[in-house]
């Protein structure tokens, strides 16, 4: 099969004199796995592995953020050290491809809850 995952994206700016958009509208993509794991994790002020079962190599990913005050970064970890590649704001969500099969993630003042879901590539 093929097409498997959809994907609708729109981003709009509009402050002063700064307007701009991107509609790519909704594209598809392959999903090559025939796994997904996800759901509510509890995010503390150390950074934590997320799990992620038996999915093997992650590809397109969905997270929110479900808190109404504090922010949650995920990123990966090298030698000890969290580097973040995404910050989500209270209330915030994104959606991309992974390019790591350990994420992690780090809240910044408070415990968050994050949703999460992974799908397999």
């Amino acid at each position: 099969m093929s097409a498997e995952i959809s994907v609708s994206l729109r981003l709009a700016v509009n402050k002063s004199y700064l307007i701009h958009s991107e509609n790519p509208g909704t594209f598809t993509v392959d999903m090559a796995g025939t796994t997904g794991t996800g759901g509510i994790q509890s995010i503390g002020t150390t950074y934590e592995a997320l799990s992620m079962g038996d999915t093997g190599t992650a590809g397109y990913a969905y997270f929110r953020n479900t808190d109404a005050t504090n922010y949650v970064e995920l990123g990966v970890v090298v030698a000890a050290t969290f580097y973040p590649f995404a910050k989500l704001k209270a209330g915030e969500a994104g959606v991309f491809r992974l390019g790591t099969n350990t994420p992690y993630a780090l809240a910044n003042t408070a415990s968050v809850s994050l949703q999460y879901y992974v799908l397999a590539n």
